[in-house]
């Protein structure tokens, strides 16, 4: 009887060891799991800190082509241009070009009021 006690008490103190084991084992893959969904999720938060500006500066260089033939479409609408020379000389289609190009080259401090990214500074290569 004494040897069939002792070996209960053996049996039931080598289970609670097991269940104690199994639930620290549960217990580290749990925290584990907690730490590695931290760091993701953190960086996650990075990637999309900086992909929401690049993101904005591909979008607008997508409509770029577009913007630019609207601010060149009031020219098809034309019939006669009467040009006449500034100080510099230019005249004809050199200048009437050079107006439609000073018009796009405004445009990064236009987008940059508009959005609030410096297109300039997020277009150079690092």
């Amino acid at each position: 009887a004494e040897a069939e006690k002792n070996k209960r008490i053996i049996e039931a103190e080598a289970d609670a060891e097991a269940i104690r084991l199994k639930a620290e084992a549960r217990s580290y893959a749990i925290e584990a799991k907690a730490k590695a969904e931290a760091e993701q999720m953190a960086k996650k938060a990075e990637a999309w800190n900086e992909y929401k500006d690049a993101a904005m500066v591909d979008m607008i260089l997508q409509q770029l082509p577009k913007i630019c033939a609207e601010v060149a479409a009031p020219l098809q609408n034309v019939n006669k241009v009467t040009l006449v020379a500034g100080p510099n000389g230019e005249v004809g289609a050199a200048k009437l070009t050079g107006e439609v190009l000073e018009i796009v080259r405004n445009l990064p401090k236009v987008i940059e009021d508009i959005t609030g990214v410096d297109m300039s500074k997020k277009m150079i290569r690092k």
